[in-house]
């Protein structure tokens, strides 16, 4: 995980802790994600089914068979400007389990 700076510029992205955890109840996210230029959605120990994220609208699917790397971590990217006004976040498993969702701000926010 990055350091937080406490330099005179502050970090863009977050690491994978409690506040960006997506979870199966829709949560507004900390941020705006309209927003945001990239956001990176993680999800790490999924096992035995594939997982449908939700991020502001957009769906993105992690199928176990086909998206995991050989540590069983699934990564996908979507651009914020994408994302609806809702601004929430959730994942729904066909099966199985997973060790954790997370989102992550890539870029930091749109400018013009």
């Amino acid at each position: 995980m990055a350091a937080r700076s406490t330099g005179i510029y502050p970090r863009e992205g977050f690491n994978l802790d409690a506040e960006c955890e997506v979870t199966t109840s829709p949560t507004a996210a900390k941020v705006t994600l309209a927003h945001a230029k990239t956001i990176r959605l993680i999800v790490i120990g999924l096992s035995g089914g594939d997982a449908t994220i939700t991020v502001g609208g957009q769906v993105v699917e992690v199928a176990e068979a086909t998206d995991l790397d050989l540590n069983g971590v699934g990564i996908a990217h979507i651009r914020g400007a994408i994302c609806d006004a809702d601004n929430n976040v959730s994942y729904a498993l066909s099966a199985g389990s997973v060790g954790g969702v997370f989102y992550e701000l890539v870029d930091g926010p749109r400018r013009g």
